[in-house]
This record gives C-alpha cells, structure tokens and sequence, in this order.
C-alpha cells in the first residue's frame, strides 16, 4: 500500500462518515429535536436550533470515526502486505517433478 492511497483511504472514509453522520444528526435534530434539547445545558432557550446542532454534532462526530475507521483499514492492509511479503507465493504443497 502506497502513502498516496493510504491517505486517500482515511479522507475518503472521513467524508464519507462525517456526511452519512451529517444526514443522522440533521434527521434527528428534524424528528426527534427534544433529543439535542434534553442533552444540551442551553436546549430549552430559544435561540437554540436543534437542526443546527445535529448537523453540527453529526459532522464532527462523523468525521472523528470515519478518521479511526480509515486508520483501522489502513492498518490491516499493511498488516495484511507485510504478512504476506515474507510467505512463497505457491498455490499448495509443492511436487518435485523429477520424483512424480
């Protein structure tokens, strides 16, 4: 695995996390708004916007697992080529053709 496509692998992820926790956030804050008012200390102000805050919280959120999740993937591919750097690359046990 190449630095290029390991980073690539960790942005991806982390976009891809930080939006599908975006969508849940800014979803919960549209259905369930009481939810980020009862956790939230400011929640019963008016100003609050809980929308806003879903979203908010969703993104950020989102992007920190999508950053660990890129990193876990990461890590088991480079485990997974150095595992197999050192073994012979043969399909099965090998013949010596001279004695078959």
């Amino acid at each position: 695995m190449t630095i290029r496509i390991a980073i690539t692998t960790v942005v991806v992820s982390s976009i891809l996390f930080a939006t599908i926790g975006a969508i849940c956030g800014g979803a919960l804050g549209v259905y369930l708004p009481s939810y980020y008012r009862g956790v939230f200390r400011n929640g019963d102000e008016p100003w609050f916007d809980p929308v806003a805050v879903g979203i908010g919280t969703g993104l950020t959120e989102g992007m920190a697992g999508g950053a660990v999740a890129g990193l876990i993937i990461v890590g088991l591919f480079i485990w997974r080529d150095s595992r197999s750097d050192g073994l012979p690359k043969s399909s099965g046990p090998e013949r010596n053709p001279e004695r078959s």
